[in-house]
């Protein structure tokens, strides 16, 4: 058994005589309810003094679950560190406590879900899913079902996802839910049947089956109604507005997807721009040219302010219909970005509408893409040659004026200030690297273990190891590998997944995970800087290329570190020129360190 000297992930200080002299089930009461609702004049130091000290009382005295609910609930206050969340799961599963491991793994699955991360949300909802049938715990069960549902909807596993949310329907009608849920009311039953209930119509909406998502969609309207609901009156504006489009009605469907924008200006972009993808839909359909290529510049204009990440079938049709606009206007810069988007949707979208069914055909594939982006960009440098032919003379003599023009013309644009304090700090380190300092200089101190400082339990010789080894997996952009993970680490290192773990909390400053994602951002904005080449890839490629598993965990991590989306801080790279300069003993975390300083 492990002392609670060792007990892993609390703080190291000491917890105050006013803490300790508290009444257990009085702390205890205090910190479930700070760990999810932390008021404003409690500081996050003193729950984690609670935490310290309910965790060392529960396993002195042998309270095996509420030793495990207090590494939950831990993992909770701290934003959902996935490290201690898997340490109680492990505990749980060691002394076979199903009821608190079907509760953590519940946990586990919205983690995921919160980091687009489907595949291990689902894995984590289906095991908590198991569980719960063999507990009888209806109310669990049915939760797990709903949230599965989601996430095979979300996945693009949409007749999957219809046919659960279908069986919890039947579940929530007539007095059935008061024995699933025992403990409601009579809103708590009608909220949680029209939840599902706008579920089925969305994902009927996906897969145009219309006449089923507009039974359902009538439902939560009729919902909204009775019980003066704003936000399902105004969700089912939307989607009926979608519906008419979708069925043909241009004119009702229009009429009301102008009402929802009308109320809905401060909605979330991504919910915006499918609303105006619908209503170039409207408009292409009621022969209206220029209103539909003015809703689907908006379209894409609010795609891209919500950080370019959601995709949705009416993307495409924006994406297709701007593409053809600028083919026949004749606009070949205009045509490769949006030949650009259309690669980057079927990467990242193309492959999961695929499963929605007979009556979605892709008019363009990947292969098909990248032949028309080639041909485009063939076509312009061809131009370009039979151009400069005949005009060599005057661009000579024009040169130094055109020069000039261009860079009073760079001078008049305004960048947002954090790309302009980014491309700052990236001019210092280019001047660092053509003036390194001596080897001598650049050598990092050996981490010593203080008396009591929070590394004190680790050897010297231990720490000099793990110093080592994470500066050798800095400098050689090891952390670019898919395979990477906290235990495979320590194990090149040599060292225990604990050490290290701590070891990079105390003198990183940051868990693994985030640790990991800072120096993948971190490594990519100085390839990017430097490469041309990089910057022609796509946003999904560039994932690929240093580690991420998905496009979309590494689109969050990168807005999270720089406050930018990837294709923006692309997009203004252009007038940046590719450097030669050596990257030799480049301190990552530095670099880093410095870009979270410009806020």
């Amino acid at each position: 058994m492990v002392s609670s000297q060792d007990l892993p992930y609390i703080t190291d200080q000491e917890v105050p005589d006013s803490i300790a002299s508290i009444d257990y089930s009085v702390l205890r009461k205090r910190f479930f309810k700070f760990s999810n609702d932390l008021p404003a004049n409690v500081d996050s130091l003193t729950v984690e003094h609670y935490a310290k000290y309910l965790i060392t009382t529960a396993h002195q005295k042998d309270l095996k679950a509420d030793f495990a609910k207090f590494y939950g609930s831990l993992s909770n206050f701290r934003g959902g560190d996935i490290e201690i969340l898997d340490y109680a799961i492990d505990y749980t599963v060691n002394i076979k406590l199903s009821d608190i491991y079907e509760r953590l793994l519940l946990d586990k699955a919205i983690y995921y879900f919160y980091k687009d991360d489907f595949d291990l949300a689902y894995s984590a909802a289906e095991k908590a899913y198991n569980v719960s049938e063999e507990s009888q715990n209806l109310s669990n069960k049915y939760l797990l079902m709903d949230i599965m549902g989601v996430l095979l909807s979300d996945s693009g596993k949409l007749p999957e996802g219809t046919d659960l949310f279908k069986e919890v329907e039947k579940g929530y009608q007539y007095d059935n839910i008061k024995k699933i849920h025992p403990y409601g009311d009579d809103s708590y039953y009608k909220s949680a049947l029209v939840n599902v209930q706008y579920s089925l119509a969305i994902n009927y909406f996906k897969r145009h089956i219309l006449d089923s998502a507009s039974i359902y969609i009538e439902k939560v309207h009729t919902y909204g109604m009775q019980e003066n609901d704003s936000n399902y009156l105004t969700r089912s504006m939307s989607l009926r507005g979608g519906i008419a489009i979708k069925s043909g009605e241009y004119k009702k469907g229009l009429q009301l997807t102008n009402q929802y924008l009308s109320i809905s200006k401060n909605a979330d972009p991504d919910a915006l721009s499918h609303s105006y993808a619908l209503k170039g839909i409207a408009h292409k359909g009621l022969r209206q040219p220029e209103e539909a290529l003015a809703s689907f510049l908006k379209t894409d204009s609010l795609h891209e302010t919500g950080g370019a990440d959601y995709f949705f079938q009416e993307l495409k049709t924006t994406y297709d219909y701007l593409l053809t606009h600028y083919k026949n206007t004749g606009n070949s810069t205009k045509q490769i970005e949006y030949l650009n988007k259309m690669i980057t949707y079927e990467e990242d979208y193309g492959s999961l509408s695929k499963t929605i069914g007979d009556g979605i055909v892709a008019s363009y594939t990947i292969p098909q893409l990248l032949s028309e982006k080639e041909a485009v960009i063939q076509s312009l440098e061809g131009d370009k040659k039979q151009r400069n032919l005949g005009l060599i003379f005057f661009i000579s003599l024009g040169l130094l004026a055109l020069f000039y023009a261009l860079i009073q013309y760079r001078k008049r644009r305004i960048l947002k200030q954090r790309f302009e304090n980014l491309r700052a700090i990236y001019s210092e380190w280019v001047v660092q690297e053509t003036n390194p300092v001596k080897e001598a200089e650049a050598t990092l101190p050996v981490v010593k273990a203080e008396q009591d400082g929070p590394l004190s339990h680790i050897k010297p010789a231990q720490l000099e190891k793990i110093q080592e080894g994470l500066d050798r997996f800095e400098k050689k952009a090891l952390f670019t590998s898919h395979n990477v993970t906290l235990k495979s680490l320590a194990a090149q290192i040599g060292t225990n997944a604990s050490y290290l773990s701590k070891y990079i909390n105390v003198e990183k400053s940051d868990n693994f995970s985030t640790y990991l994602s800072d120096l993948r951002v971190n490594y990519v904005l100085k390839e990017l800087y430097a490469s041309h080449k990089l910057r022609s890839y796509t946003v999904a490629a560039i994932a690929e290329e240093i580690g991420f598993s998905n496009v979309k965990s590494f689109s969050t991590h990168f807005k999270r570190v720089t406050g930018l989306s990837v294709s923006y801080f692309i997009k203004n790279l252009e007038g940046i020129k590719e450097t030669a300069v050596k990257k030799k003993d480049d301190n990552v975390i530095d670099f880093l360190e410095r870009i979270n300083k410009t806020g």
